[in-house]
């Protein structure tokens, strides 16, 4: 297939929701994820190889209703390509690269971007230590793969997920032995609003119940208004120096403590996976509680680029619910451009019927969301705690110093990043540019929302030079011909 009337990009939940709508209504569609499994990082599968028993309580409830959508995805007709990597796009053609073999090119009436999101880099001194893991690392070691990466674990971090995460390693097993919450601790006032926002979320109440309990059963030492400041040993972490923080997560002085772990988790959120948007041109808004840069979408979820829309994580992370949700109305909204009289398989009001139903549901989820933002809103004094010898950019070793010193010849992410190379590494940014740009914030007095990230390149994920510059690799698109390079 290399003509489609839908390509979504991403196979997590909000792709997968809005590949199973579109497909059953008749359009042709494909899928394109990166992984060699479909569910993305929360319905995410066992390696290849492992026998799963959908009985067994340990894979948790998240499995089996990953399990439900991947087979529902599978049985609509959609063209699923797994081990697929996104090179470029331009406009409604898209590069792409199977297991590696040569790149090949698809062309797409709509494209819908369900690129996920990325674990927050918050760093400080010792970050780098091996046994320091971030949430999603440690939960494809452990949920994926039956790995325990320590046998004395700190959590540290924020949000909703600093209290299901603990909880799920410890029912895998894992000793996990304190939780260090940035965050204030629930008051009676919080709980109250909480309580209020139940209409559509009873089954994520019930599910932060049954966390807290088990985070109680356990005996998991709960901190709050606690930031982790430094982690200390020699061949690996052995030591965990934690802080209050005030209100904006800045430090304490004189309120240090030290536990002693092998390990340690940090889950301060996720920032949205935006290199795919950032080529097809889409305009950018900064929400620090949706983990940074986030894709200007409408209430249809259209991005400012032409035929494109965006959902999930990759859009503002805002969870799987909301996920799924923009995925069926992204869906729902390109078959009717493409089909204004509606198809075989679903009628113009069922279309506009299916919008106003996920749009309620995304709704109550929002509200509750807002019931907890005093809890949960971020900080950034977690982008204070580095010292001028903690390294920003691992793939690089820049460090803060580095970083400080380009700074004077130029206050812009691409000045840094052709003075330090910090962001030309294996991981493109990913996890140092956010810093950077905060950096750039605290010492020129440049708005968060007024600093551009570096300019997006091709390609977009790593390839080899052989997938792309071999003689029978040919595109309008993406490549200039020898003859009018040579002219």
């Amino acid at each position: 297939m290399t003509d489609v009337d839908v390509a979504v990009i991403g196979g997590g939940p909000g792709g997968l929701a809005a590949a199973i709508v579109a497909s059953n209504a008749g359009l042709r569609v494909a899928i394109l994820e990166e992984r060699a499994t479909l569910g993305g990082q929360i319905y995410k599968r066992m390696g290849k190889g492992f026998h799963v028993d959908a009985q067994d309580a340990r894979m948790g409830s998240d499995y089996n209703k990953g399990a439900k959508l991947i087979a529902a995805a599978e049985s609509s007709g959609a063209n699923i390509m797994t081990d697929c990597t996104v090179i470029s796009v331009d406009s409604h053609t898209i590069m792409y690269s199977l297991a590696g073999e040569h790149v090949k090119e698809m062309s797409a009436a709509k494209v819908i971007v369900s690129a996920g999101a990325a674990d927050r880099a918050v760093s400080f001194p010792g970050w780098t230590l091996p046994g320091v893991i971030t949430a999603g690392g440690a939960q494809s070691l452990a949920k994926s793969q039956r790995i325990s990466f320590g046998s004395r674990v700190v959590f540290a971090g924020s949000g909703p997920l600093a209290l299901a995460f603990p909880a799920q390693l410890a029912h895998l097993g894992i000793n996990v032995i304190s939780l260090l919450e940035a965050g204030p601790a629930p008051r009676a006032g919080d709980l109250w609003k909480v309580a209020k926002a139940y209409r559509g979320n009873l089954h994520l109440l019930r599910d932060a119940a049954k966390y807290r309990a088990q985070i109680f059963k356990h005996r998991i030492d709960v901190n709050y208004r606690r930031i982790v400041v430094r982690a200390e040993g020699h061949e690996r972490v052995e030591r965990v120096i934690h802080a209050a923080v005030d209100s904006d997560w800045n430090p304490i002085p004189g309120t240090e403590k030290s536990i002693e772990a092998d390990a340690l988790c940090l889950g301060y959120g996720f920032v949205p996976s935006i290199e795919t948007l950032r080529l097809f041109g889409c305009e950018f808004t900064v929400n620090e509680d949706l983990g940074g840069p986030c894709v200007v979408i409408d209430e249809e979820c259209r991005t400012t680029a032409p035929d494109v829309w965006a959902v999930g994580d990759g859009a503002g992370v805002e969870g799987v619910y909301v996920a799924m949700s923009q995925g069926k109305i992204a869906a729902l909204s390109a078959i009717h451009e493409l089909r204004p009289n509606g198809t075989e398989g679903i009628t113009v009001r069922e279309i506009n019927e299916g919008i106003a139903r996920e749009r309620k549901k995304i709704t109550q989820k929002r509200a509750l969301v807002g019931a907890t933002k005093r809890m949960y809103k971020f900080g950034e004094g977690a982008y204070r705690l580095a010292t001028p010898d903690t390294i920003i950019c691992r793939c690089e070793s820049v460090t803060l110093d580095n970083i400080d010193l380009a700074m004077q010849f130029g206050a812009d992410t691409n000045s840094i990043k052709a003075m330090t190379r910090a962001g030309m590494g294996l991981c493109q940014g990913r996890n140092c540019q956010r810093q950077i740009v905060h950096r750039i914030h605290e010492n020129a007095g440049i708005p968060v929302d007024q600093i551009a990230l570096s300019t997006p390149r091709f390609p977009l994920r790593p390839v080899t030079l052989g997938s792309v510059a071999d003689a029978s690799v040919e595109s309008d698109k993406f490549f200039t011909p020898v003859e009018e390079a040579q002219s």
